[in-house]
């Protein structure tokens, strides 16, 4: 059986069965931009990674200082730096993400009522990608203070 093509078909070329002679001009541009591509999702990838990273060691920092702020009110007879540098630094670790690798820093102030307690974290962010693409590394510096009531923490016997 014949097909009989219409008027209005009799002239026009059929564009998905017909090839252009400037065929494989997509796959060459895609080849040329695949690496661009590649890396530009790299560098998102550890950029989102940094930053993920720099917000969890914030929320470890968080955390240290007030730990060690109550730690401090709870015992204001002993050095308030050593009893709040131990308690930050036991609970930064254990908060931490990994490869947490920095400088921990507390610091403590007390007043009649109120302890303060200030850790800090200045640290490098470990990169995924950093090396090969010629970046090194993020540096990560972050604080949390804290504060805590003397005299809410202390437990006194009452007569």
């Amino acid at each position: 059986m014949m097909k009989l093509q219409c008027a209005f078909e009799a002239g026009r070329r059929r564009p998905w069965l017909s090839r252009p002679n400037g065929e494989g001009g997509g796959a060459v541009a895609f080849a040329a931009a695949a690496p661009l591509i590649v890396l530009a999702v790299a560098v998102a990838a550890d950029h989102a990674h940094v930053s993920r990273f720099r917000t969890q060691v914030q929320l470890a920092a968080g955390a240290a200082s007030l730990a060690a702020a109550g730690a401090i009110a709870r015992h204001p007879e002993i050095s308030g730096d050593s009893v709040g540098a131990r308690v930050a630094s036991a609970v930064f670790a254990r908060n931490a993400p990994r490869g947490a690798s920095g400088t921990l820093s507390v610091a403590a102030t007390s007043t009649d009522a109120v302890v303060t307690a200030t850790v800090g974290y200045d640290g490098v962010a470990p990169s995924n990608f950093g090396s090969a693409l010629g970046y090194g590394a993020f540096h990560v510096s972050v604080s949390a203070t804290s504060r805590a009531l003397v005299a809410d923490s202390q437990t006194t016997a009452t007569p």
